[in-house]
């Protein structure tokens, strides 16, 4: 077994991460404390926000639920009402937020007047329903919260955080990850295995310019697994390029189909949201070439649209 042992740059990458990381789980602990009555956590996909906060959730043998993929506002209504005082947390549901009937579940019950219960209603033509919310609500998901009236007064009642991790922080985090080995359905990788499997990862997608995360890392150890065993006549180093490749084409597509119009709009939400962050002009032009790969003069007329206001909502 090997011994990890980073490189000074590595060290400083995973401080700067575990920090990042330390703040997640001090929100998840006031949901759980009931400082906070809820969290919205958000952003791109794969970089560890649904394994920190069920990690720090089962640490603090908290009673906790996880719904995921899809839910109707009255079934919200339900399984609030069916544990009052655990933690619901719901991964992926933007589509929840966005819906009207779903955001007055989650105003009352998250919030209520000093000295009052958090009382939640659902009324039809056959009556009302009710209960005392007592618990905790942890949304997770890859986008903000809209810039919603509706949405703005859900905000205002629960904590936003954005996780943003920079390519250093998750190069880090997989080679510490990986230096631990790996083990999937019986089958297990040493670890250095899953270093080698690691630093070839880093490799492809620094030449492909495309970021790795956890969930590419974890594909790509699974492929090692499946050719280690024989039932894969593809070399693994050959299936994880093609799966880097595969991400950069699908993500191009997915680019091509949007128009131009809504590229624009796109870009200039993440320039207000980069705005938001960091103050110092390097520090915005380097988050943007981090996120989208474009060029600082590219940054720079979408600021200038911004600050022209021609473009904000009516």
């Amino acid at each position: 077994m090997t011994t990890y042992a980073p490189e000074q740059a590595d060290r400083e990458a995973l401080a700067s991460l575990d920090g990042k990381l330390a703040v997640i789980e001090d929100h998840v602990v006031a949901v759980h404390q009931r400082f906070q009555y809820g969290l919205y956590l958000y952003g791109e996909g794969a970089l560890g926000k649904s394994y920190t906060v069920t990690r720090k959730l089962k640490d603090l043998e908290a009673d906790f639920r996880t719904f995921n993929s899809r839910m109707t506002p009255k079934g919200l209504f339900m399984a609030l009402r069916a544990a009052p005082d655990a933690i619901h947390l719901l991964e992926d549901m933007e589509r929840l937020t966005s819906d009207r009937d779903a955001q007055g579940v989650l105003r009352s019950a998250l919030w209520a007047q000093p000295d009052e219960t958090r009382r939640v209603t659902w009324t039809t033509a056959e009556g009302t329903q009710h209960f005392e919310f007592r618990g905790g609500v942890i949304m997770l998901a890859n986008r903000p919260l809209q810039n919603l009236a509706e949405l703005k007064a859900l905000a205002s009642r629960v904590i936003v955080h954005k996780h943003e991790v920079t390519e250093a922080e998750m190069v880090a985090q997989v080679r510490r990850i990986a230096s631990r080995g790996f083990a999937r359905g019986g089958r297990t990788l040493a670890p250095e295995q899953c270093e080698e499997v690691a630093d070839f990862l880093i490799a492809a997608c620094r030449r492909a310019n495309w970021p790795v995360d956890l969930r590419l890392f974890d594909t790509s150890c699974l492929s090692y697994l499946q050719w280690d065993a024989g039932h894969s006549k593809t070399h693994w180093r050959d299936l994880v390029s093609i799966r880097v490749r595969e991400s950069v084409s699908g993500f191009k597509e997915e680019q091509a189909v949007q128009s131009r119009e809504e590229r624009l709009a796109s870009d200039r939400e993440i320039v207000r949201d980069i705005l938001a962050q960091a103050e110092e002009p390097a520090d915005q032009v380097r988050l943007w070439k981090d996120r989208t790969g474009k060029s600082q003069a590219t940054f720079y007329n979408r600021k200038r649209e911004i600050e022209s206001r021609e473009f904000d909502e009516s």
